[in-house]
């Protein structure tokens, strides 16, 4: 497929060689130029006439189509099959692509080792989990039974107001649920910041500070505790300035709650040691001081609240995918005297559901979507299962979650139902629906 030109930079996720093939019929030199100046969020390419990008061996190719006439292919560099899984999930996941040959993984999943670094898209999603630790010395005796600091273990969730997230759970868990990449801050405090000597200010900055250090925020955005060598874009540990001015105009929008960000899900604050994040994307012990702040800090920028209507909701490939609307199976998928079939490869979560339910999503609240007639899903440490599964059965290492107790309702013939399967949580592989038979 001919190129216009070719962009080389390294992938701030994967952290390997990428290269990003301009084929798309609207693209011109120059815009693709531009375009290479930051080809992908954290990166800086090197652009290439040819259109051709050298490298002595790729992984496979991304083929993403935006139905624009800016159509691009993405080549991973590398020889490493264990690394296909981690690529092929950034192509689907990420660039909403289709991954393909040629290559070590030959258009397919690899080996199913995860690279050394783990974390989002190389390792599964960990399943949340409530840590219970003894509280560390000095501190105070916590609120859970025999005086233990209990932590949902989750994007979303929380220790004990005035704790480090950190210190009572496990943030390697977390980087699996989220994608993670160091990247620099999106502004600074510059020396004679008036605000530094506002200290009604400066004492909400500091107690917004305290809330991120208690939340699962603080896995991603602290110098100190993220890893690959920084925060990613605003860093809660940084006291140098004023943290806020690190994040994006866009993100103080989420912040304050004017962008919706629900798709990443959320615990009712009495099960997250009060933390609540279903208005703003901080979670928060108070809702209306974090939202003052924010919107202070929105409005301070210039910006109104028609200005955050531009925003968009937050979450790509998680709105995607709450949008998503089916069509009907193709190719003998659905369930057929009982067998359930799929198409896409192994997976690790299989739905049933009604007809017009909304699309399952993430937990701890989006994932058991009314309407859910049968869900099951392996542990983490468990390989994903191969179609063929018999509805309503379970095998090996299937746990089933719908319904809690029992057995599944038997599915009515001729009724339409919903068959969702996914690879691994945001990696849907087969979405449609089936008539019972």
């Amino acid at each position: 497929m001919a190129a216009v030109g070719a962009c080389v930079y390294v992938n701030a996720f994967s952290k390997g060689e990428e290269c990003k093939r301009y084929t798309g019929s609207a693209w011109t030199e120059a815009t693709a130029m531009d375009d290479c100046k930051t080809p992908s969020p954290g990166a800086t390419g090197t652009f290439s006439a040819s259109g051709e990008c050298g490298f002595e061996s790729v992984l496979g190719n991304c083929a993403v189509d935006p139905g624009d006439g800016l159509g691009y292919v993405l080549e991973s560099a590398g020889s490493d099959a264990s690394k296909c899984d981690g690529a092929k999930m950034g192509c689907e996941v990420f660039a909403m692509g289709t991954f393909t040959g040629p290559g070590v993984c030959d258009g397919g999943a690899g080996s199913g080792g995860s690279s050394s670094s783990g974390g989002f898209g190389t390792t599964p999603f960990v399943q949340p989990y409530l840590d219970c630790r003894e509280p560390l010395a000095g501190e105070p005796a916590g609120m859970s039974e025999g005086g233990k600091v209990c932590t949902w273990t989750l994007i979303s969730g929380a220790t004990e107001e005035n704790r480090r997230f950190d210190q009572y759970a496990t943030c390697a868990d977390v980087l699996t649920q989220r994608p993670y990449y160091p990247a620099t801050p999106a502004g600074s405090t510059a020396a004679n910041e008036a605000r530094l000597k506002d200290a009604a200010y400066m004492q909400e900055v500091e107690w917004a500070r305290a809330q991120v250090r208690s939340s699962a925020c603080i896995c991603c955005h602290s110098s100190t505790v993220a890893p690959n060598g920084g925060a990613a874009q605003w860093d809660a540990d940084d006291e140098k300035g004023i943290w806020l001015d690190g994040i994006t105009d866009s993100g103080i929008a989420i912040m304050a709650g004017l962008a919706d960000s629900a798709v990443f899900g959320a615990f009712d604050a009495k099960d997250n040691n009060g933390f609540d994040r279903l208005t703003t994307a901080l979670p928060t012990t108070d809702v209306p001081r974090m939202e003052k702040l924010f919107l202070g800090e929105w409005k301070r920028r210039g910006f109104t609240d028609a200005d955050a209507a531009k925003v968009g909701d937050f979450g790509g490939p998680l709105v995607d995918q709450r949008d998503f609307v089916p069509a009907a199976c193709a190719n003998g998928e659905g369930v057929d005297g009982g067998k359930v079939t799929w198409s896409g490869g192994a997976a690790r979560y299989v739905y049933v559901l009604e007809q017009g339910s909304k699309n399952p999503a993430v937990p701890p609240n989006l994932d058991k979507p009314a309407g859910t007639v049968w869900f099951v899903d392996v542990p983490t440490a468990a390989s994903p299962v191969a179609a063929g599964l018999t509805y309503g059965e379970l095998s090996g290492d299937l746990v089933q979650r719908v319904p809690a107790m029992g057995k599944a309702a038997a599915l009515t013939p001729g009724k339409t139902y919903y068959l969702y399967v996914l690879k691994d949580i945001a990696v849907p592989v087969t979405r449609c629906l089936f008539e019972a038979k």
